[in-house]
């Protein structure tokens, strides 16, 4: 596993679904959007409430293992509204949230 602080945010992505046996890859999007599948699995995988929009769907995953997401984990409140758009940090406490439900067992 490489360090997440050096990661870039398709290594992230990658190991998100690795660590998470999501058996996929998930290539990230034109301006470094995260494919909105990648969300969708891990909840329907680890049984996280539903939630909607990219953003939300990774904040509810890391709040149902308490791990924190605050507004730098994504672009939601930035000055141009960003669309939402899940950060590097979101992605990183993405991985610490499915790193955690792993550990719980689930």
């Amino acid at each position: 596993m490489l360090m997440i602080q050096i990661m870039t945010k398709q290594e992230l992505v990658n190991e998100i679904s690795e660590t998470a046996q999501l058996n996929k890859t998930y290539k990230l999007g034109r301006g470094s959007s995260i494919p909105s599948d990648l969300f969708i699995d891990l909840q329907n995988k680890f049984r996280v409430p539903i939630s909607s929009g990219m953003e939300n769907r990774a904040a509810t995953f890391c709040d149902f293992f308490n791990v924190e997401w605050n507004e730098k984990c994504d672009s939601s409140q930035s000055p141009s509204g960003g669309g939402g758009t899940v950060t590097k940090l979101g992605l990183e406490q993405l991985l610490k949230a499915v790193q955690q439900a792993i550990s719980q067992g689930n």
